[in-house]
C-alpha cells in the first residue's frame, strides 16, 4: 500500500511501474536505456467525459480513433484500468496526488476545494527540472489557491473555428506546439492536454451535417434503442472522433521535432460518458476507462495488459520513471 501523506510513498513500486519494468525486462533493458528514460518526455492527453467502448481499440464500430488507437497498438493497451470515483474533480485530483478519492478530504467530493497541503505530480516534475503545462482542460470544476491549475501553467490563448456549437475553440495542437516553442533544447517537458470534449452539450444533430450513418451506432444494452438515443450518441461520436483528431497532430508534432520516441504517451478518460447510468454513477461504464500508453521502443508494441490498475498508480509511477524522489 502506497502512503499518501505529502506524497510521501512507501518503498513499494507502484503497479503501473511494474508493469513498466517487465516490459523493459522482456525488451532486453541494457544500462543505455536506463540511462536514457530518467528524464523522459510526458505528454498526458485525458479526454472529458469519454467511455472505453468509444475507441476503437477498445471495440468501438461505429466512433473513428486512429490515431488513439495508434497509441495503444504501437504501445500498450490496458483492459483493466479504474478510476476511484467516476466524477471529473475526484478522478483528476487522484492522478494529481496520487491519492484514493477518500485521502483526498474536500477535493474526494465534486467541484470541491483542492488544497495545497496536497502535492502535485506536475510541480514535482518541475522542482526537477522540467517544464510544465496545460492546455484547456487540467484539474476541475473546483477551486484551488495553488499558483496556476494543479496540472500545470495553462496555455489556451491560441483558438480555431469549431465545426459544431458543442465543441469548445481550443486549438490543442497549436497550444502544445506554442509549450514546445518555449522550453529550452534538451528541457525534459510534462504537458497535460485536457480535452473538454466530448463533454455535453452538443449540438443537436451535428450528426446531420457530418452525414454519419446512424445505422452503425451501437446502442448499449441498458438504454432503449431509438431514434433519440441513436441520435444522441452520433452527436457525442463527433466529438470523441475531434479528440482524436487532436490527438494525431500532437504526434505529428512530436514526430516532426524528433521528440515521438523519447515522449511517455498516455491518452485516458476522466470517466464514462456523460449519459444517465455513467457518468458519476455507480456502475461499470463509469469507472471502467480506456488507458494506452506509448514509449518508443521502449515497449512491445501491441502489448495488451489485463492486470488492475488504478488513477493513483499515475503520480508515483511518472515520478519514479523521471527519477524524481517522492520522499522529503
Amino acid at each position: 500500500m502506497l502512503n499518501m501523506n505529502d506524497m510521501k510513498y512507501s518503498k513499494n513500486i507502484p503497479l503501473l511501474l511494474i508493469l513498466f519494468l517487465t516490459i523493459f525486462l522482456n525488451n532486453g533493458c541494457s544500462k543505455k536505456i536506463k540511462e536514457d528514460i530518467k528524464k523522459p518526455n510526458i505528454l498526458f492527453i485525458m479526454a472529458d467525459d469519454a467511455s472505453r467502448n468509444s475507441f476503437g481499440i477498445y471495440g468501438s464500430e461505429y466512433i473513428k480513433t486512429p490515431n488513439f488507437d495508434r497509441i495503444g497498438n504501437e504501445g500498450i493497451k490496458f483492459t483493466n484500468t479504474y478510476n476511484c470515483n467516476p466524477k471529473c474533480s475526484p478522478a483528476r485530483a487522484c492522478l494529481l496526488t496520487g491519492r484514493y478519492s477518500w485521502q483526498l478530504k474536500e477535493a474526494g467530493n465534486h467541484s470541491p476545494f483542492l488544497s495545497d497541503k496536497l502535492k502535485f505530480y506536475p510541480d514535482m516534475l518541475a522542482e526537477a527540472g522540467y517544464k510544465i503545462g496545460l492546455t484547456k482542460k487540467g484539474w476541475g470544476p473546483g477551486e484551488y489557491n495553488h499558483p496556476h491549475n494543479p496540472a500545470g501553467p495553462i496555455r489556451s490563448k491560441i483558438k480555431t473555428p469549431p465545426p459544431y456549437t458543442g465543441i469548445n475553440r481550443n486549438n490543442y495542437r497549436a497550444n502544445f506546439e506554442a509549450f514546445l516553442n518555449e522550453k529550452s533544447d534538451g528541457e525534459p517537458f510534462c504537458f497535460w492536454l485536457g480535452a473538454r470534449e466530448p463533454r455535453r452539450s452538443y449540438e443537436k444533430d451535428s450528426w446531420k451535417k457530418a452525414k454519419l450513418d446512424t445505422t452503425k451506432v451501437t446502442v448499449p444494452l441498458y438504454y432503449p434503442n431509438n431514434k433519440v438515443i441513436v441520435g444522441d450518441l452520433a452527436d457525442y461520436a463527433l466529438e470523441v472522433e475531434w479528440v482524436d483528431k487532436h490527438i494525431g497532430e500532437c504526434l505529428k508534432v512530436l514526430e516532426e521535432r524528433g521528440l515521438l520516441d523519447n515522449t511517455i504517451i498516455i491518452a485516458t478518460s476522466d470517466h464514462g460518458m456523460p449519459f444517465p447510468r455513467v457518468k458519476g454513477q455507480i456502475y461499470d461504464d463509469g469507472f471502467h476507462v480506456p488507458f494506452v500508453v506509448r514509449w518508443g521502443d521502449k515497449n512491445k508494441a501491441g502489448r495488451v495488459v489485463k492486470d488492475f490498475i488504478t488513477f493513483p498508480d499515475l503520480a508515483p509511477t511518472l515520478l519514479d520513471l523521471a527519477g524524481v524522489s517522492q520522499h522529503t
